[in-house]
């Protein structure tokens, strides 16, 4: 005798249910995404006993004949799709022809339903998935449907759901959601004769944020809106501070439906930086508007989670957006016209991704609508790419200027403005030594140099921002209106040359080499080179076959030092083979680079340096972070110096 038998209907409907009813607020949330599928402009909600006694969803879309009343029940009968083609373009929230039948099933559901041209509606009831009845019924135009006794033919069921007040809680979640992503539709929820939620429509979404999170979370976001590869990406995100310890405020939407995206998580998190600590979180509204045909929504029984066709432009739209949301309100650094001119191509050069099925991206000069290195793309000519000595030194380190009457340089007017190119071979500070303040052998070197009268109230772009000096010599400390800055300068000068060498300064991104330098590969090794000559080029490397299994170095980024080029190209390519990744060979070398050629911890500054330093942080798309993902500076509100000092 056969092992395998077919399961009943009944048995596959209960099992479907499972995956589809999960608690009350999974019905909830199937009958309202009807109602919009039905184009439906007011909702009402009723539930009673958190749901478990009574669910009705009515609303005043187009309704149903009594034909379609009936089939609705059938499994997988839908009005959405009609062949596998569609499957892969769904526009609407429902699809599959699932819900009804599955609440059905474990519900005593009854449909009351009207078009608006016919007279008279139809109810229908079914109870368990079976016994279905039908008679005419005196109703509004719409539809509503009212599923009675959850979980009553299942009790193992029954027995999972939580307290009333949990359930309630989930309801609100579910509904709320969906309005956030339909304000010109209007919602009433109503638990057990309370009203919990009752939202008009509305023409914009800033209405019902308020009304949902209130008002000072409101105050707190920040707009953004930009379209990038065919995805356009609008939404909110809030301003730097005002965060929580969880993930949950930050919600995301997906052609109006509200999902949960981990590679748009990652998106938000990239954007926002190092600045957060850790386990805390900026809320956020993300909305994400794209072709039906470039997301998957059937990759989850309740539709919750989502697949993207191009995961990395995606995520390179949200962060591009987000950050340059937080970057024009920031409050400490200001915004200049070059750290703003393009977010996406800066975007695309800060955070390149890498797929094995992508091909390398040219991450020097590619558009920053076209992320994949064409076939046809010709490599740059060496001497385009190649500067002088003087250049290496401008790319090597902060341009220095002073910042009009604030400070007070310690040479004169025909000596600064020939600063922006320092002419020193000295690796390690940002300006000439000739032109530091240096103090005398016998004057002691105080660890904090506090000058508030060389430094008064500046114009930083607007933002108030005042000098105040250097601690341990490793700190830029400033004050700020409501509180202090410190900021690291070793990892701010990091952030400042990375950002430098990937925008290319005077259009040059390496320095020739006056004696070439030839260094042996491995086979393996040679081969790789030889393939990727163009994607070197991109990062500054001019690199020329020299033998069999040996290179001529004839031009390096500029930011490296000629000292041990050899091991350093050694160790470059190592990692590549560890991370087996060619693309994201641009980002980690440059930031090593750049760490290398960067001001240290303990270097003195001075004042004016400092200034300058700031300066040049203002010209950086994502100044809060070094490239390695270091916050390059600590806010310290006055509220948070007054609570230490008890005055809170």
């Amino acid at each position: 005798m056969s092992k395998i038998r077919q399961l009943s209907d009944e048995v596959c409907n209960k099992i479907a249910a499972g995956e589809v009813v999960e608690r009350p607020a999974s019905i909830v949330k199937e009958l309202v995404e009807n109602s919009l599928d039905a184009g439906a402009r007011k909702i009402t909600v009723t539930i009673e006993d958190g749901g478990r006694r009574a669910i009705s969803v009515a609303d005043d879309g187009e309704g149903m004949d009594a034909d379609d009343a009936l089939l609705c029940l059938d499994p997988h009968s839908t009005s959405k799709i009609s062949s596998e083609a569609d499957i892969f373009d769904i526009a609407s929230f429902g699809f599959r022809g699932e819900a009804i039948p599955s609440i059905a099933a474990v519900t005593r559901l009854t449909i009351r339903t009207r078009r608006r041209e016919t007279p008279e509606g139809v109810e229908v009831f079914i109870a368990g998935g079976k016994a279905v009845s039908e008679k005419p019924a005196g109703c509004p135009p719409g539809t509503e449907v009212c599923a009675r006794d959850l979980f009553f033919n299942v009790p193992a069921r029954k027995n999972f759901l939580r307290t009333v007040a949990t359930e309630e809680r989930h309801i609100v979640e579910i509904l709320s959601n969906i309005a956030l992503a339909h304000h010109d539709v209007a919602f009433i929820l109503k638990a057990d004769g309370r009203i919990l939620l009752s939202t008009p429509s509305a023409p914009s979404i800033l209405p019902r944020i308020s009304e949902f999170f209130g008002r000072e979370y409101a105050g707190a976001l920040l707009p953004f809106s930009r379209t990038e590869r065919g995805i356009t990406v609008n939404g909110f995100i809030a301003r730097r501070g005002f965060t929580r310890n969880s993930r949950a405020e930050q919600r995301i939407f997906v052609n109006a439906r509200p999902v949960e995206s981990a590679p748009v998580y990652r998106a938000i998190k990239e954007a926002c930086g190092p600045m957060l600590e850790r386990g805390r979180f900026q809320p956020a509204l993300i909305y994400l508007t794209m072709p039906p045909g470039s997301v998957d929504v059937n990759v989850h029984p309740t539709k919750r989670e989502v697949r993207f066709r191009n995961e990395f432009d995606v995520i390179a739209a949200v962060r591009t957006a987000v950050s340059a949301a937080l970057r024009t309100n920031d409050a400490v650094i200001p915004v200049t016209a070059e750290g703003m001119n393009d977010p996406a191509e800066t975007s695309a050069r800060l955070f390149p991704d890498f797929a094995p099925d992508m091909q390398t991206q040219d991450v020097a000069r590619e558009p920053a609508n076209d992320t994949h290195s064409s076939a046809d793309d010709s490599p740059v000519p060496a001497s385009g790419i190649v500067t002088s000595v003087d250049s290496l030194l401008e790319s090597a380190r902060v341009g220095y200027r002073v910042l009009g009457p604030m400070l007070h340089a310690p040479f004169g007017n025909a000596q600064a403005q020939n600063c922006a190119t320092p002419q020193t071979q000295d690796a390690e500070l940002p300006i000439p030594p000739e032109q530091q303040s240096n103090p005398s052998e016998n004057e002691p070197r105080p660890d904090f140099r506090l000058v508030a009268e060389d430094a008064p109230a500046t114009d930083f772009g607007g933002t108030g921002l005042r000098l105040l000096g250097v601690l341990e010599n490793s700190y830029i400390v400033a004050a700020i209106p409501g509180g202090l800055v410190l900021i690291d300068q070793h990892a701010a000068h990091e952030r400042v040359l990375f950002e430098r060498i990937l925008n290319g300064i005077d259009g040059t991104l390496s320095q020739k080499l006056l004696m070439p330098i030839t260094i042996e590969l491995s086979p393996a090794d040679m081969a790789y080179v030889a393939r990727n000559l163009h994607e070197f080029e991109n990062i500054g490397f001019e690199i020329e076959p020299f033998g069999r299994n040996t290179i001529k170095l004839n031009s390096i980024p500029a930011a490296i030092k000629q000292e041990n080029v050899g091991g350093f190209f050694h160790d470059m390519l190592a990692r590549i083979g560890e991370i087996g990744a060619g693309q994201r060979l641009a980002t980690d070398t440059l930031a090593r680079a750049a760490c290398k050629a960067a001001v240290k911890a303990h270097d003195r500054l001075s004042l004016q340096e400092a200034a300058a330093l700031i300066e040049q942080m203002s010209h950086c798309a994502l100044p809060y972070s070094c490239p390695h993902g270091r916050p390059t500076m600590l806010n310290i509100s006055l509220s948070e110096i007054e609570r230490r000092f008890g005055r809170k």
